[in-house]
């Protein structure tokens, strides 16, 4: 991705992509767990179909995804101020899988602030990062 290319609107949603790729990636330490289930067919019709309380999770984070990822997570660590970097991170989680944005009051209970203010500082924040990335 050229740099030049860039917005304000395009670096939200790269911020979003990253912390919903973060999302995507394994955890850092897992326990492996060895389970062996003998193969069977089964016997009866129902058992044939899928459970219906069954959970389907994330899928895997693919290269792309991955590589935004990482020049999103460089250019936020090298933000100077370690608030905007908080700010930044915690709001793109905030926003991560959700159609209607930030949850902006729930941010403000972390924060200590009101929500106006803390989307205030988000904008600001997200305008010093575009600075810098344009850099």
């Amino acid at each position: 991705m050229r740099r030049e290319e860039i917005s304000l609107t395009k670096l939200h949603s790269l911020l979003i992509e990253a912390a919903e790729t973060e999302r995507r990636m394994p955890p850092a330490f897992v326990k492996q767990k060895y389970v062996n289930w003998p193969d069977s067919a089964p016997e009866l019709d129902w058992l044939a179909y899928a459970d219906p309380t069954a959970r389907i999770g994330l899928g895997k984070a693919t290269a792309n995804q991955i590589s935004r990822y990482d020049l999103m997570l460089n250019n936020v660590l090298g933000m100077p101020d370690a608030s905007d970097r908080k700010l930044l991170w915690a709001t793109a989680h905030s926003a991560a899988f959700r159609s209607r944005g930030p949850k902006w009051a729930k941010l403000s209970r972390f924060l200590r602030c009101d929500r106006r203010t803390v989307k205030r500082r988000y904008e600001k924040a997200l305008i010093r990062l575009y600075y810098k990335f344009k850099k």
